[in-house]
């Protein structure tokens, strides 16, 4: 059997990223309204979000080359174009440098200075990570290592939760959360965020066809393309012994390259990521 080219993965891994370009440019603008960019409109409009044509004029783009970008055609596009239409579809920091991924363009400079939690978080973390549930998971969200309360009260790391997120859906981990289908939604976006990092790994793709294959869920939430980082969030748990219990659970990379990142349920006291993350 003939050897593949070595090009072959590289072009098909750029055919991906194209797609997903494609995929991403489209359910961002279905997403928007003419109102939403203070465009004015007047008739009634028989489909929902803006139309290629719009968001092209917002861009300052010819509504035939924004076609051929959302088509997925292979197209080279500038730092400043990337930013004229991460403005008009109104993207996000996060938005912004996946959009940037996609496109096989260096992740830009932040527009601004990111939020920083505060120091008190932090220290609340260090000094009681070990009274709550905590865990070290890695890039693919496979569990390294749990605490006791982490075990007791999340099932992580025992009967078959041995993956963070593919628990979350379908394992009795996912079941502990009384706001699951939140926590589902923020996880799978950081999932898809993490993803474009690690585009040439082949392993986030065949985690994400498998999850969906098997969880219409996770399906419906992948098919949003919705991104974000990862940041304090509250989660609602089904403690065994005390009932519902609201936690804070922050999310720390233990190495640059996010290799393995800890997870704590920091325990009640926090009122929430709102106080926590200005």
């Amino acid at each position: 059997m003939d050897a593949m080219p070595l090009g072959t993965d590289r072009t098909d891994r750029t055919k991906k990223k194209r797609t997903e370009l494609a995929h991403f440019l489209r359910s961002r603008r279905a997403a928007l309204s003419p109102e939403d960019v203070g465009l004015v409109t007047s008739a009634r409009r028989a489909r929902v979000g803006l139309r290629r044509e719009e968001v092209a004029v917002l861009a300052g783009v010819s509504a035939s080359w924004y076609a051929w970008l959302e088509q997925g055609r292979p197209i080279k596009v500038s730092d400043g174009i990337l930013d004229a239409i991460s403005r008009a579809l109104r993207l996000g920091e996060p938005e912004r440098v996946h959009l940037y991924r996609l496109a096989d363009a260096n992740p830009p400079l932040p527009l601004s200075d990111p939020d920083l939690p505060d120091s008190g978080l932090f220290q609340r973390m260090v000094d009681t990570q070990l009274l709550g549930p905590a865990c070290v998971i890695d890039r693919y969200w496979e569990v390294l290592a749990v605490n006791e309360p982490a075990a007791e009260v999340l099932s992580l790391g025992r009967e078959g939760n041995g993956n963070f997120l593919t628990s979350l859906f379908t394992g009795s981990h996912g079941e502990r959360y009384l706001n699951r289908a939140e926590v589902a939604r923020r996880m799978t976006a950081r999932f898809r965020l993490q993803s474009s990092y690690g585009a040439d790994d082949a392993r986030y793709e065949e985690m994400a066809d498998r999850l969906a294959a098997g969880d219409t869920r996770f399906a419906e939430l992948w098919e949003r393309h919705e991104v974000e980082e990862f940041g304090p969030i509250t989660v609602e748990l089904d403690h065994p012994e005390e009932g519902p219990v609201p936690f804070v659970l922050f999310t720390m990379d233990l190495d640059e390259a996010a290799r393995t990142r800890l997870l704590v349920y920091l325990p009640p006291g926090v009122s929430g990521p709102e106080a926590a993350w200005p």
